[in-house]
């Protein structure tokens, strides 16, 4: 789970002696079952608004399948307000993706997993699509796992294109947050009580059979982050949105 991650991060940066057995001790060993309470915990004392959420279920009215995509760091809200809606994510063979796994199964998100390989990629790909094919919803790290941060992969617009879903450009913000000072920038929101918080759902997307993959990478990228910045914008001001 990428929260384990970044604490894992704090851990070696500021922890006892810097002790790198430390931190992994906490992240592989403890994190399986702290992680998802952290989560709930900070969920509980903040207030939490989605926007745009109608379009969301106009669409699942239609019967047409959601793929939910977001930026890495902006993922902290996303998994306690999606939980147990059938959704897939692909994880990967290694420890972390072991740690992810047992993490966010505790909210119901189902995975297939694959390697950061080729071959490894491309059956985990054929499998995802399968799952959509058969009712479920998805959902990406647009510049996941490992990024460049803020730059859209072209396989979820594949995936979007193969399977004929609608994806649906997501964020979050916090007004009182924690940025670790990695590539993609992690969001923690601290669980100070009544701390504002929103999920942010943009322009819905569509991967037609003759769209050019490369110019719709870049449309989606310039969606999340105009969907961030209006986000960070309204818990910066306070903004109360009905």
């Amino acid at each position: 789970m990428c929260l384990l991650n970044y604490l894992s991060l704090y851990y070696k940066q500021y922890g006892i002696g810097n002790l790198r057995c430390i931190s992994d001790y906490i992240k592989y060993k403890i994190g399986p079952w702290l992680g998802p309470l952290i989560i709930k915990f900070i969920y509980l004392v903040m207030r939490v608004k989605k926007i745009n959420e109608e379009e969301i279920i106009k669409i699942k009215k239609s019967k047409k399948k959601v793929i939910y995509v977001f930026w890495h760091g902006r993922q902290f809200l996303l998994v306690p307000t999606h939980r147990f809606r059938n959704i897939y994510i692909m994880a990967s063979l290694s420890r972390d993706g072991d740690l992810q796994v047992s993490g966010m199964s505790k909210f119901g998100y189902k995975f297939v997993r694959g390697s950061t390989g080729k071959k490894g990629a491309v059956q985990g790909t054929l499998e995802i699509v399968k799952k959509i094919s058969e009712g479920y919803d998805a959902a990406f790290a647009a510049d996941g796992p490992h990024g460049p941060g803020f730059s859209v992969k072209p396989g979820v617009l594949f995936i979007a294109q193969k399977t004929k879903s609608i994806i649906i450009p997501t964020t979050c913000s916090a007004k009182y947050r924690k940025i670790f000072k990695n590539w993609d920038r992690y969001l923690l929101p601290l669980p100070i009580p009544f701390n504002y918080g929103i999920v942010y759902y943009g322009k819905p997307m569509e991967v037609k059979e003759d769209d050019n993959l490369e110019l719709k990478s870049v449309e989606l990228e310039k969606e999340l982050n105009r969907i961030t910045i209006l986000a960070d914008n309204i818990v910066y001001n306070n903004t109360v949105v009905t």
